[in-house]
């Protein structure tokens, strides 16, 4: 079935090839739909996309104004009737902030952590309300970017993803296993690329700054009703600041370099076929330290000129949709590569470098064929089956001696359903379930339901979800040299809820939203014993409580004010003595106060956030610490010179704030940056 599926895949690729690069067009451009104004390669349709705030609270508005989301049941829908609790960050909203990667835009999203282990371009661990590195799936265009290879196939390249070609960022919190499978247990995150539309036109931009910092990037884009095309290509090089905190005695800064490209083409063969190609590629090079420091113990300095990590990835995705009247199918081909590089060389001005190598080069290939089935007003059936293969290998050399090889595959079959229902366009419901049967350790089952009601007069929409997820194990759990691999495994489990309400007062001018949640996550797989004896193993449970609140004011028509905050409480049984514990990096409370204002050209903005102390763990002396809290205030400002010329600045870490995401890693203080975007 699958070599079925990857032939019709295959053929349709080249014929959008041939008629995209010059073949005749069957049909008149009045007989052809434009191309959807909706970004991403989920099934959309020529719905308008408006810039939103951070969170979904708009309700009962016309349908020209309604915002459309896709990742929270798969096809387009407007926000405002998801039950799912969710939060949009347009390209608009980013380019404002000046955010430069995915992970300084996902900085201010309530119920998200991110933490950084250094500086630009380090490894970036990504938690949603308490849950684990491995437990947000991140997706570009609804195709999966974790890393087979990493531990627990998380994606921790956040900070080395640029928002260029990035037309908005879809944030889903709760388990979305039903229709993503394995690692959505606490949410996702999808990153949707931009289509091109209108005349051909793009952008160039440069900026400068603090740490010997440059970004350059360039787009261009246009379309029609035959077809579209969005290209974006973006360098990035900073000098950076030592990752290993300059406390503890480490000076040597460690570098980082980026280049990264997208290309998204799109074509209308006929009337009712739509062909989509995605391409991303990205090559980095960082300077890495040999650990973190301690002030507990007399510790040599952690600085390593001859450490380097160089890394590639690679995304190549086809979407083919195909209308019949009320059935429509989405059929979906994916290939994506992640290779790791390591190297090192031995060195007496650095007391732990030595000669060493490793690689770790991971595949993912994933089929989906999917069915859109409306069958009737106001009823929506989603089902469909994917096939999911992840395989690589693994090697090192230390000091000359080789380490055991590693290569492996996992595959999986999966079939999904969920059902999309409303009445009188005030209730909204849905609810799915999901079989995945994966060749390691058998099948599983996940299911969720959602619901959400306006209530009438005072249109306050109330909101509750039910799901649970799974967490497969990842090859290096599974397949590592022994004893650390362990092929027993089964799958991490979760089960959680939520319920909340949103709220817009005087005419939409201020928007209140606050909502409960509550995970448990079973069976996990933690690294039990001491090094290097030790073994991956299911073992212990963690649960996670706790609320997300925003606010939204808008003061004058020049004025708007936004506020955020997160409580969070993990509860385990594994304190935080332990390395493995749940409770590492998590902080209790965040919040999140701006201030925006915008007049004519000029928009300028006070950005505060405040983050509340957390457990971590000193590798070093192999103890607990505790990370405190800090207060930090960026600055930002840009002014439209004319209608192709823009110029900002920012300053960030306003009062120079001494704080740490990760123990003994390094964070930027007082820094500047300055750049202009020039379009035609």
């Amino acid at each position: 079935m699958m070599r079925i599926i990857l032939a019709l895949q295959l053929a349709v690729l080249l014929f959008f090839l041939f008629f995209f690069l010059g073949g005749p067009s069957p049909l008149s451009a009045q007989e052809l739909k434009p191309p959807s104004s909706t970004p991403g390669l989920e099934p959309s349709g020529p719905t308008p996309v408006v810039e939103s705030a951070a969170d979904t609270s708009t309700s009962q508005v016309s349908a020209e104004m309604m915002e459309m989301v896709v990742t929270a049941s798969r096809l387009d829908r407007p926000a405002s009737q998801v039950p799912n609790s969710m939060t949009v960050l347009t390209a608009k909203e980013m380019e404002n902030k000046q955010s430069g990667t995915v992970n300084g835009a996902l900085q201010e999203v309530p119920g998200l952590d991110t933490v950084r282990a250094g500086g630009p371009g380090e490894s970036t661990s990504l938690y949603m309300r308490g849950g684990g590195d491995g437990d947000t799936l991140v997706l570009m265009d609804g195709i999966p970017l974790n890393d087979p290879l990493s531990t627990s196939r998380a994606y921790d390249y956040l900070d080395g993803l640029p928002l260029n070609g990035v037309q908005r960022i879809e944030v889903l919190r709760g388990a979305q296993s039903v229709l993503y499978g394995s690692n959505a247990m606490a949410g996702v995150v999808n990153i949707i690329t931009g289509e091109g539309a209108g005349p051909a036109g793009g952008s160039v931009l440069f900026e400068g700054g603090s740490y010997g910092t440059w970004r350059e990037q360039a787009s261009a884009q246009g379309g029609d009703a035959r077809g579209y095309y969005a290209l974006a290509a973006s360098y990035f090089n900073t000098a950076g600041f030592p990752s290993a905190e300059k406390a503890f005695g480490n000076s040597l800064n460690n570098p980082f370099s980026d280049f990264s490209s997208l290309l998204r083409l799109g074509a209308a063969p006929a009337s009712n076929v739509r062909e989509e190609l995605l391409v991303s590629y990205n090559q980095s090079r960082l300077n890495l330290d040999d650990g973190a420091g301690s002030g507990s113990l007399p510790m040599p300095v952690m600085d390593d000129a001859n450490n380097w990590s160089d890394q590639k990835q690679v995304l190549v995705g086809s979407r083919t949709h195909w209308t019949l009247g009320d059935w429509e199918q989405v059929l979906t081909l994916s290939l994506g590569d992640n290779d790791r590089y390591y190297s090192d060389s031995a060195d007496p001005l650095y007391p732990y470098s030595a000669d060493s190598a490793s690689r770790f080069d991971g595949q993912t290939g994933q089929i989906t064929w999917q069915n859109n089935w409306r069958v009737e007003p106001g009823k929506t059936l989603v089902f469909g089956l994917q096939g999911y293969r992840e395989w690589g290998d693994g090697s090192s050399l230390y000091s000359g001696i080789p380490s055991p090889s590693t290569q492996a595959s996992q595959w999986a079959e999966s079939a999904f359903l969920e059902v999309q229902a409303s009445q009188d366009e005030r209730f909204f419901l849905n609810g799915g379930a999901r079989v995945d049967d994966y060749n390691t350790y058998g099948a599983h089952g996940t299911y969720q339901v959602g619901a959400a009601y306006f209530i009438p007069g005072l249109e306050t929409k109330l909101k509750a979800t039910y799901g649970t997820g799974f967490l497969a194990p990842s090859l290096y759990q599974l397949h590592a040299p022994p004893p650390t691999g362990n092929p027993g495994l089964q799958p991490e489990t979760s089960a959680g809820y939520d319920f909340g309400l949103e709220q817009s007062l005087a005419g939409s001018a201020l928007k209140v939203g606050a909502t409960y949640f509550h995970n448990g996550f079973e069976n996990l797989i933690l690294y039990v014993g001491s090094y290097p004896t030790g073994r991956y193993q299911n073992s212990s449970s963690f649960q996670t409580r706790g609320v997300e609140s925003f606010v939204d004011l808008k003061i004058a028509e020049v004025l708007t004010v936004r506020g955020s905050y997160t409580y969070t409480d993990v509860q385990t049984s594994i304190p935080a003595s332990q390395p493995n514990s749940p409770l590492l990096q998590k902080p209790a409370h965040r919040a999140q106060l701006d201030l925006d204002y915008q007049a004519g050209p000029l928009e300028a903005e006070v950005s505060t956030s405040y983050v509340a102390q957390r457990a971590d763990f000193d590798f070093w002396s192999f103890s607990p610490v505790t990370l405190g809290d800090y207060f930090r205030v960026n600055l930002r400002a840009s002014y439209q010179v004319d209608s192709h010329v823009k110029v900002f600045a920012r300053v960030d870490n306003l009062f120079n704030q001494f704080y740490e995401e990760i123990y003994g890693y390094g964070t930027p203080g007082l820094s500047g940056y300055v750049g202009t975007k020039v379009s035609f």
